[in-house]
């Protein structure tokens, strides 16, 4: 029974291992998203300024 402890244990560690994994990369792609958003709204803060730039014009 001692060995079979051991080896529960040993998937146990190995799933929280995967685990602990997935959640890195899910929060690199949360922080991917998070700039790619930034992207977004610099990109439509230019276009409105350009907007209002050229109704100047």
């Amino acid at each position: 029974s001692f060995n079979q402890n051991c080896l529960g244990q040993g998937k146990l560690s190995a799933i929280s291992y995967q685990l602990s994994a997935i959640s890195y990369q899910l929060s690199a792609i949360s922080y991917q998203l998070s700039a790619i958003s930034y992207q977004l709204s610099a990109i439509s803060a230019t276009r409105t300024l350009l907007e209002v730039l050229s109704a100047f014009e």
